[in-house]
């Protein structure tokens, strides 16, 4: 299998940093979060993304930066908890998955 090792997804506030750091932890894998992602791409924080650009280019960003992290990033991947709305990223985890990944989804 190529890709993350697992995909963390969830609401925000549901923990995927938390627990994307606790799995790096225990299992000496990098864990890499699309939101720092998008800010690194973008030099802006989200709120400022959201506020000077928009919902669409945030989710622009966002879905270069799922389609990047699928293909290159072997650890943790958290995803932001908007992502999965995206139906093209839906399509990209149930390849990942029927390749033999791991999704989880974290809840409140």
């Amino acid at each position: 299998m190529s890709g993350p090792r697992i995909v963390l997804i969830g609401p925000p506030g549901s923990g995927k940093s938390t627990v994307g750091r606790a799995l790096s932890k225990r299992w000496g894998d990098k864990v890499r979060d699309t939101d720092q992602d998008i800010v690194d791409i973008d030099g802006r924080d989200i709120p400022s993304i959201f506020v000077e650009s928009g919902e669409d280019e945030f989710r622009r960003l966002e879905r270069v930066a799922v389609v990047d992290a699928l293909r290159e990033h072997q650890g943790i991947l958290a995803l932001g908890g908007g992502a999965i709305l995206d139906s093209d990223t839906q399509a990209d985890l149930r390849r990942y998955v029927d390749g033999g990944g791991v999704v989880a989804f974290l809840d409140v």
